[in-house]
């Protein structure tokens, strides 16, 4: 599931990305609120993004990529964000949920 997300967020423009993104672990990601509310700037998180001379307008060469991104990756860089500025989850069970089973 984590390849077909990422494939998927590497072929859609940052224009295009997706919206919410699910793992298979029981969590989701908002990637709209953290690109227009949040962070705003996608350099922030993805690797490989030019800002023009203007400073609005932005171009990568591999949209979606985030160098190492992985478990380590989100632990250390999310909450370490999540902590600097005293918004969203920091603690295990605010981001991991338990899958609930149908039987």
């Amino acid at each position: 599931m984590k390849k077909l997300v990422l494939t998927l967020m590497l072929i859609t423009s940052t224009s295009e990305a997706i919206d919410i993104i699910s793992f298979k672990n029981g969590m989701t990601f908002n990637h709209k609120i953290h690109q227009t509310e949040k962070v705003g700037k996608c350099y922030v998180c993805h690797e490989n993004v030019q800002v023009s001379g203007d400073g609005k307008n932005v171009t990568t060469t591999e949209p979606g990529k985030i160098k190492g991104f992985g478990k380590e990756w989100a632990h250390k860089y999310c909450t370490d964000c999540h902590d600097l500025f005293g918004e969203g989850p920091v603690k295990c069970n605010d981001c991991h949920h338990k899958k609930v089973s149908d039987n």
